[in-house]
């Protein structure tokens, strides 16, 4: 069933366990090479090929986030950046 949109019922195939913790836990499907992201109630399935450029995607938005939640701090401290001196 290589090239399925979407994973196999579990009954069909043997799904991998490739992580878990508080916030989810994501699952592998080899026969299917497809990865599916269980959080809460939410579940995203993915081509495994396409889960470096999730990666990517879910850490440069921790990035940004930490940029902006630093600058927001800076600013509400009156350390606000004027043309890149501070």
């Amino acid at each position: 069933m290589k090239g399925d949109e979407d994973m196999s019922p579990k009954s069909e195939h043997k799904r991998i366990q490739l992580n878990k913790n508080e916030s989810g836990q994501i699952d592998y499907c080899e026969d299917c090479d497809v990865v599916e992201l269980a959080i809460g109630a939410v579940s995203v399935r993915l081509h495994a090929a396409d889960l470096q450029l999730f990666s990517a995607l879910v850490r440069e938005a921790v990035i940004r986030l930490d940029y902006y939640n630093l600058d927001k701090v800076e600013y509400l401290n009156g350390h606000m950046k004027v043309g890149g001196i501070h």
